[in-house]
């Protein structure tokens, strides 16, 4: 499972993408603003062009009766209103007025201007309520699933929860959540009724003022500039609502405990919910503008799931479902698959977690000053870094192995016992050990390991945590001065568990190892070429004596490049479909005492001159094994299905190995 940084980076981004939702709404509110103050001056301008000489019109003037001829122009226009109302389910008592409005036989000029005008307010007004209802019925929605889908993609497995239905969306939308006991429908048809009367009192005051239109014109956009910023208020408040209901929600179904209040924390953040970021509280005690947001208007705070550091208390529930099943959700699964599994419930893609499968739990955030002095010296430093930044940005790493690496300066026993110890960087990689032959003691330690450098570091930050995990094995000896006893090696059960495994290659693993190894032919072959016609021109150029500089100067270049076709091919084999397939297949080729590197059917792997003792070959699987544990879970998942009881041993090993650093 993953640690707060993620949660808290995964919920910023779904609040992010909540908050566009409502930002988009009030977008469109505002074109329709826009549009109806358009409407509304036209219709001011042309009233008063009809009625009134020099752009003027008296009180006496407004509430003259309409002749016979201008009332069947407007009643032509109030039919064409209902007709419209009819249409598009416009406001019942706004019909209602325009039925009894298309029936009298007197109204005034003034009364005809301000029906003209509350058409155009009524219709902007209900085009803004379906806006609203629309928009924060998929805010409610998107915040349920999207949460449940970040909660089980952070806990790696997914099972079913109750889904949404519309009875209940709409249960939830219409419900009052202010202390004015309001919902969002009767807050707009408040200000639609708002703007209506002081849209016709500023029109009624111009009038008795005798100003000229513009000036009616300029105070009713004045007024029609409010409104809208009040409904950008209204649209975002009820939108952080929403988003933080849907999360509540969610976290109810999912068996939450507890939620964090997470704030955006830049110059525009309130300091109530500066005040509130980082506290957490349990579910029982979730009230909005109180422990959860909104914590006022235009509140952009959200919430996370809260969870003790060494408790996967999610997992472990869910591992209890009711209908017993539980499935990966992979870090690489997008919504879309997921949704197609637990909300559309076609399961036919998805991987079920079985009995055996371990759960797991969030890997804390590797950290420099944990590794023993040597690694974070001047010269080291930058390496060690890279690594380290490398490391914390995978997901799904094993949290106990990570949890062992983060320990190794307290495992450390080399230095610490006066011996000599180097970190150098080549091509042989491997932990050396130099002892007197006369007392079997330690002389000198020796860690070659890659510089990290390039743009894919996957196979070089495998290589490291592979020769780092041997230095740990040796650190985890019985007696730090001796040279023998790894401590792998000397666990009974581990070594035990080997002997009976056997070297068969299951189908899953077989596969990947098929593709791989048709890959490494081509990357070979391309890189191969590459430096060949470069060898051959260098060698033409030697023999049609085109060459410039000695015999010497000549080997030195031969030389020069096939070295380099030597690292590039390292660099990308080690690399191929994501990098740490090598290192599985040396696992297998150490199963089968290197017979699989001997005939093939692995290219990666000791060989059986390095495999012939059992010691050799568990001592390289553990360093393999927590290198992939790291870096590719997926592979360990597929050794986890095939050697069960192998990898079981391996995790016990580790554990133990823990426990010695202080874990």
């Amino acid at each position: 499972m993953k640690n707060s940084a993620y949660w808290k980076k995964r919920f910023e981004l779904l609040e992010q993408s909540q908050n566009q939702i409502g930002l988009d709404c009030f977008a469109d509110i505002e074109k329709q603003y826009r549009k109806a103050q358009r409407q509304i001056e036209a219709q001011i301008r042309a009233w008063y062009q009809r009625f009134a000489d020099n752009n003027q019109i008296s009180l006496a003037d407004a509430r003259r009766m309409l002749t016979k001829k201008e009332l069947e122009e407007l009643k032509w226009d109030v039919n064409e209103y209902i007709r419209y109302g009819e249409e598009n389910a416009v406001n019942g008592t706004w019909m209602k007025q325009l039925e009894n409005a298309s029936a009298r036989y007197h109204i005034s000029r003034l009364e005809a201007i301000q029906l003209q005008m509350q058409q155009s307010l009524e219709v902007m007004f209900g085009n803004q309520l379906d806006s609203i209802d629309s928009t924060m019925r998929d805010i409610y929605k998107s915040g349920y699933y999207h949460t449940a889908f970040e909660i089980q993609k952070g806990v790696g497995i997914g099972w079913d929860f109750g889904t949404l239905d519309e009875k209940h969306i709409s249960k939830v939308i219409n419900k009052p959540w202010a202390v004015d006991g309001k919902n969002f429908s009767e807050r707009v048809w408040s200000n639609r009724q708002k703007l209506v009367n002081e849209l016709n009192n500023e029109l009624t005051k111009n009038i008795i003022l005798g100003q000229d239109p513009q000036k009616a014109i300029d105070a009713i956009s004045k007024r029609m500039n409010v409104s809208k910023n009040s409904a950008g208020r209204l649209v975002m408040t009820e939108e952080a609502f929403f988003s933080s209901a849907a999360q509540k929600d969610c976290f109810d179904e999912l068996d939450v405990e507890q939620f964090e209040i997470v704030a955006t924390l830049d110059s525009h953040t309130s300091e109530i919910c500066r005040d509130m970021d980082g506290k957490h509280f349990p579910m029982s005690q979730w009230e909005v503008g109180v422990t959860a947001p909104p914590f006022h208007v235009y509140c952009r705070s959200t919430t996370v799931p809260y969870f003790d550091d060494d408790f996967d208390d999610i997992g472990e529930r869910a591992a209890r479902g009711e209908d017993g099943k539980t499935y990966y959700v992979p870090a690489n699964m997008t919504y879309h698959q997921w949704e197609k599994g637990f909300v559309d419930g076609d399961k036919s893609e998805l991987q079920e977690v079985t009995p055996d499968v371990k759960i797991k739990v969030k890997a804390e955030e590797l950290k420099v000053e944990n590794f023993p002095g040597s690694f974070t010296e001047k010269s080291e430093l930058k390496n060690t870094q890279a690594l380290v930044d490398y490391v914390n940005n995978l997901e799904g790493a094993d949290a106990n192995v990570v949890a062992l690496y983060n320990r190794m300066g307290k495992l450390e026993n080399v230095e610490s016992n006066g011996l000599p110890f180097k970190i150098s960087h080549g091509k042989d990689h491997a932990v050396t050990t130099y002892m007197n032959p006369m007392t079997g003691k330690l002389m000198e330690v020796r860690l070659t390991i890659p510089k990290l450098q390039g743009d894919n570091l996957a196979g070089q930050v495998n290589t490291m945590l592979h020769e780092e995990m041997h230095l740990m094995d040796l650190y985890g000896r019985t007696d730090p001065t001796k040279s023998g006893g790894w401590f792998s090696t000397s666990r009974k059960s581990l070594m035990d568990a080997f002997k009976n495994t056997s070297d068969s290659i299951g189908d899953d693993v077989a596969e990947l190892f098929k593709k791989h190894n048709e890959e490494f032919k081509k990357v070979n072959s391309d890189i191969s070429a590459k430096y060949s016609k470069q060898i051959a021109d260098l060698n033409d150029s030697m023999y049609n004596r085109t060459f410039k500089g000695s015999y010497a100067d000549y080997k030195k270049q031969y030389n020069k490049l096939k070295r380099a076709r030597e690292a590039a091919l390292d660099y990308e084999a080690r690399n191929i479909m994501g990098g740490g397939i090598g290192n599985l297949q040396d696992i297998y080729d150490a199963l089968s005492g290197g017979r699989f590197r001997d005939n093939r059917t692995v290219i990666y792997g000791h060989g059986s001159s390095y495999y012939r003792s059992i010691e050799s070959r568990v001592h390289e699987t553990i360093a393999n094994y927590a290198a992939l544990s790291i870096t590719r879970p997926d592979l360990i998942d597929l050794l986890r299905a095939d050697k069960p009881d192998l990898v079981a041993e391996l995790d016990a090993a580790i554990q133990e190995l823990l426990k010695k650093a202080g874990g």
